[in-house]
């Protein structure tokens, strides 16, 4: 049951993107000058993931794992894209690197977990200087810029059933510690990178998220401490390092009455508009 919602939800975080790169190749303004497609990239991630939480309470990053995925973006303005992204990784943690000992457990208790992860996210990237591919002067071609946005992680089951101890904590401590359970979460990706425009339409991108999450079921470990006070690990996060690439969707051949108004004739450039891009 569980495996057949998870499909249910990628097949409709599938179709939302589909239709999102669907609407814009299809439509164009009634002025003739710019198309939404002008607007419109599409690409790919890849890079590592690392889980913080009970077991590693540092952002720097820890027992890193792969991950990628497949971007759309869409530029508002010079300084604001709207990104959604599809993502697929793994995190992975071990209670043995972590010398503040695990609550509730035998000191030296060998809790380990392996997990994948599942995320659709929509981003909102905040552009330090303007920025575009399709520039024509090739000035405005790279920014640092700031990420924030809201998502969905889902995480299967736990891959390392067979590590020394764990299934012991599990029957021992079932109220801390389950190896069975998969893991769900709203997200909130938040971070900061820099992007690069080499030629015309091509963008490529380095960033650093960190997805906060709202579930402590990520590690298996309920919580380390049993203190009341504010502990900004007391739910697992998962961050990422990214390198990215996209191409941008410029349609060089304007209509009919874009190429017939002979007014707006001097600000043709390869079929995009040179006051907006």
């Amino acid at each position: 049951m569980k495996f057949q919602k998870l499909t249910t939800v990628i097949k409709i975080n599938v179709s939302v993107i589909l239709s999102m790169l669907c609407v814009p190749l299809l439509s164009q303004e009634s002025n003739g000058l710019l198309t939404p497609v002008h607007k419109s990239e599409i690409g790919a991630a890849a890079g590592i993931s690392y889980y913080t939480g009970d077991f590693n309470e540092s952002l720097v990053p820890y027992m890193i794992s792969p991950t990628g995925g497949l971007l759309y973006r869409y530029n508002f303005t010079k300084y604001i894209n709207l990104r959604i992204q599809a993502s697929f990784g793994f995190v992975k943690g071990d209670s043995r690197k972590y010398e503040g000992g695990l609550q509730g457990f035998p000191e030296g208790a060998g809790l380990a977990f392996k997990r994948n992860f599942y995320n659709i996210s929509a981003l909102a990237e905040f552009n330090f200087f303007p920025f575009s591919s399709v520039d024509p002067k090739r000035e405005q071609i790279f920014t640092p810029f700031l990420i924030i946005g809201a998502g969905y992680s889902y995480f299967d089951k736990n891959k390392m059933n067979n590590e020394p101890y764990m299934s012991n904590a599990s029957a021992a401590y079932p109220m801390l510690y389950d190896t069975l359970k998969t893991a769900s979460s709203v997200v909130v990706p938040m971070g900061f990178g820099f992007k690069y425009s080499p030629v015309n339409r091509w963008t490529v991108g380095i960033e650093y998220v960190f997805h906060k999450t709202n579930t402590d079921k990520i590690d298996f470990y309920t919580n380390r401490s049993d203190s009341k006070s504010f502990n900004i690990f007391n739910k697992d996060w998962v961050s990422t390092v990214l390198f990215t690439v996209s191409y941008r969707l410029v349609d060089s051949s304007p209509c009919a009455a874009y190429r017939t108004n002979k007014s707006t004739k001097a600000r043709q450039y390869k079929g995009f508009n040179k006051e907006l891009y």
